[in-house]
């Protein structure tokens, strides 16, 4: 597997884990599916990372574990956090809050973050944030500039998450 392909899988699995969108128990799972599809030759292009790595995800305990060893690979990869990461992140979270996984309130607090740590990734801003989110202490819709991108986000992710995801769950 080509090294673009291997920086994609780990933004999108470090974006899974850190938007709180999987379970620890899920994140064993797809890391014992992936060290599966990697081993068989049918599906060699599934080949995401070197076996370590997926074994060490599949043992971890919690998901502060799964972070750090994310974050070591993404280190050794030289992975860049970009708007495709940001977009990721932003869209786990919008589908999280949506399906009950966090709480507004976790939303809201890790929205901020993102906006401050990466609003040179987005057309958002924190004064966004507080005429589209704030006031209404609700999810935004399409009809706000906040809304509309995180519905986007969320949609891009649904599709990143069955492309590359689900393949490896269904191997």
């Amino acid at each position: 597997m080509d090294e673009d392909k291997n920086k994609n899988f780990l933004l999108l699995i470090f974006s899974l884990v850190e938007s709180k969108y999987v379970s620890v128990a899920e994140i064993n799972n797809l890391a014992n599916a992936a060290h599966v599809a990697s081993s068989s030759s049918a599906l060699s292009e599934l080949e995401v990372m070197p076996e370590f790595w997926l074994t060490e995800l599949a043992a971890c305990q919690t998901a502060d574990e799964a972070q750090d060893i994310l974050r070591e690979q993404i280190s050794e990869q030289h992975v860049i956090f970009d708007e495709r990461y940001v977009s990721l992140l932003l869209g786990f979270l919008y589908l999280g809050v949506q399906e009950g996984k966090i709480s507004l309130a976790e939303f809201e607090t890790e929205l901020v973050d993102v906006i401050d740590g990466y609003s040179n990734y987005m057309m958002l801003t924190i004064e966004d944030f507080q005429h589209d989110f704030a006031p209404l202490n609700c999810l935004p819709d399409q009809s706000t500039a906040l809304g509309s991108y995180l519905i986007d986000a969320a949609e891009k992710s649904k599709i990143e998450f069955r492309a590359e995801i689900a393949p490896i769950l269904s191997a």
